[in-house]
């Protein structure tokens, strides 16, 4: 049996979108996840946020822009001559011009900022997911210097952008390693496989004992579509029943998940088993009449009395 450690691990950050976490390296060009201070590729202080350089590669573009309407207003007023009036609407056509592409262009920065990095990705995906390639050998030589909390952190980054079952895999090891505790920052659908995996259930069942808030929908289809699998584990009963009281803290997941509910509501603890029944007995023709029946036999052959 493996010896667990407590550790503290770094809350981890959640962006609005997963590109946000990645940074290029305006000196060499390589793209990492990893927020440190130097390029890992050439060590050099260059790294900047994927968006910085998005806004910039569209703001380059849009001075380009500007300069190209200074040059015709520069034209113009050239080819005017002497000429008071000819010079005085170029200059003031010239002027105009610049004030309205300057507006326009503050209107659409956000959209060229969006197409820049759309263009980044297509034609830098492979600089892309070699940088991240990279940031999990960083990843491996950090584990093998034995600390193991700052492995599984780079891990969690790199499988932020990089959701893979082997990233996956390896933090679920990593934390079957640790001491986990509810107050820790822990995740659980961004680690969840394609194939069902005896260590991610038994982290399943830790979740559902420490963090019921963790288990939503995916995880609930995750262990429906893989019950038999669970089953058949030698503590694979215990963990169904966790993930079934975790199931009960919402009316909506008894509603799509009654088989869960209906084949372990006998083994439910008391507290939950009763949120079970409070839920039911509020609007008992809401639910399938399997469950209905099972939930109102348990209450009368456990706790009515």
């Amino acid at each position: 049996m493996t010896t667990r450690e407590a550790v503290l691990l770094k809350p981890f950050e959640r962006p609005e979108y997963a590109y946000q976490k990645l940074s290029r390296c305006r000196g060499c060009g390589a793209y990492t996840v990893l927020r440190e201070e130097e390029c890992p590729a050439c060590h050099k202080r260059k790294l900047i946020p994927i968006e910085e350089e998005a806004a910039a590669r569209a703001r380059q573009s849009m001075w380009f822009e500007r300069l190209v309407v200074l040059v015709f207003g520069a034209a113009a007023v050239y080819f005017a001559g002497e000429d008071v009036p000819l010079l005085a609407l170029a200059l003031g056509g010239g002027i105009l011009s610049l004030v309205l592409l300057w507006r326009v262009q503050l209107r659409m920065l956000p959209g060229q900022r969006l197409r820049r990095l759309a263009q980044l990705f297509e034609r830098e995906g492979d600089r892309v997911i070699h940088g991240l390639m990279e940031d999990r050998e960083d990843a491996i030589a950090v584990f093998r210097s034995g600390d193991k909390p700052r492995t599984y952190e780079m891990l969690r980054e790199i499988g932020y952008l990089m959701r893979t079952d082997p990233i996956k895999m390896e933090q679920v090891l990593l934390l079957q390693t640790f001491i986990l505790r509810k107050d820790m920052d822990l995740m659980l659908e961004p680690l969840l496989m394609d194939q069902f995996n005896v260590d991610l259930a038994a982290y399943i069942g830790e979740i559902a004992r420490l963090r019921k808030d963790l288990i939503k929908e995916k995880t609930l289809r995750y262990v429906m579509v893989h019950e038999a699998q669970f089953r058949r584990m030698e503590d694979g009963e215990e963990i169904l029943t966790l993930v079934a009281s975790a199931a009960v803290r919402r009316a909506r997941y008894v509603k799509l998940y009654p088989h869960l509910l209906l084949r372990y509501a006998h083994r439910l603890p008391r507290d939950r088993f009763m949120r079970l029944y409070r839920i039911i007995a509020e609007r008992p023709a809401a639910y399938r009449d399997e469950l209905v029946a099972e939930t109102y036999r348990v209450y009368k052959e456990k706790y009515q009395s």
